[in-house]
């Protein structure tokens, strides 16, 4: 068993300031990890996973005392969340970065076929969405929906539609009222 099943239970199990815990555990920051590590085992009494798990199941108690600690070191906790969200933003900046300047040596390569290759794809496959369209309608058949996608997707992605998932993800949370 691990820490971060302890924190998976605590988030799903053990209510608000013990959620945040959880938080701790479940995260990718060794410091953040190891305050979450020091919390339950103070609460618990136990420094191993198995046995910190079983006895915030078993015992009520032992979950309110965590949450009794939760509550002391709140700000601390928050702070190490704060590290957790900034570093996992830091890794979508650089992923973001590297995609980007691999698109522009490409396109910036000496090699007429590097350089050419993704807009000769983009077009040819732009061109076969069109055709399909023509195709279908002209027989009277029916446009299946996820065929033009698959066609449109190297023209979109080429257009620069690459995060547009992350977009309409965001566009729906807000919706929902988990985002302000």
């Amino acid at each position: 068993m691990r820490w971060t099943d302890v924190g998976q239970w605590l988030q799903q199990h053990a209510g608000t300031g013990a959620a945040l815990v959880g938080s701790l555990l479940t995260g990718n920051v060794p410091g953040a990890v190891a305050a979450g590590v020091a919390l339950v085992s103070s609460a618990t009494g136990h420094a191993a996973p198995d046995q910190a798990l079983q006895a915030l199941q078993q015992d009520p108690a032992t979950v309110i005392r965590l949450r009794e600690l939760a509550i002391q070191e709140q700000d601390s906790i928050r702070e190490h969340i704060r590290a957790i969200a900034e570093l996992e933003a830091r890794d979508r900046q650089a992923e973001h970065e590297q995609t980007q300047q691999t698109v522009r040596s490409g396109d910036n390569a000496e090699d007429v076929v590097v350089r050419r290759t993704r807009p000769l794809q983009s077009w040819a496959s732009l061109l076969a969405a069109f055709g399909y369209v023509a195709w279908r309608e002209g027989s009277g058949a029916e446009i299946s929906v996820e065929v033009l996608m698959i066609l449109l997707t190297l023209p979109w992605a080429y257009a620069g539609l690459r995060q547009i998932g992350k977009g309409v993800d965001t566009w729906g949370a807000a919706r929902a009222g988990k985002l302000k």
